[in-house]
């Protein structure tokens, strides 16, 4: 790439994307967007900012158990994809890891 007169550094690069990269945030997104399909077939919802996303659902208190049990249950399924593709689910930040371990 050349800018203001200097041309950048040529690099190989056999995977990922470089830091910084104007192409880094749609990749990723492009990447992961098959995630929100597995979230959807689980019949919960979703949202991302960045690297982190959050997975929710809405049910009436005295439905709270069996939502808690299809969403432990829907980790699973998040977690097996997360490695599939490479990636890390990272248990600290997930509340509802922690809620599991808490049992």
């Amino acid at each position: 790439m050349f800018y203001r007169g200097r041309l950048s550094e040529r690099l190989r690069l056999l995977f990922g994307v470089p830091e910084g990269s104007i192409l880094g945030p749609i990749l990723f997104l492009l990447y992961t967007a098959e995630l929100f399909d597995v979230i959807a077939e689980c019949g919960f919802t979703a949202h991302s900012y960045a690297d982190d996303t959050q997975v929710y659902v809405s049910t009436p208190a005295s439905d709270y158990s069996d939502a808690m049990r299809r969403l432990c249950g829907y980790i699973i399924q998040v977690q097996e994809w997360i490695a599939n593709n490479r990636l890390k689910l990272n248990a600290n930040k997930t509340q509802a890891g922690n809620t599991l371990a808490a049992e």
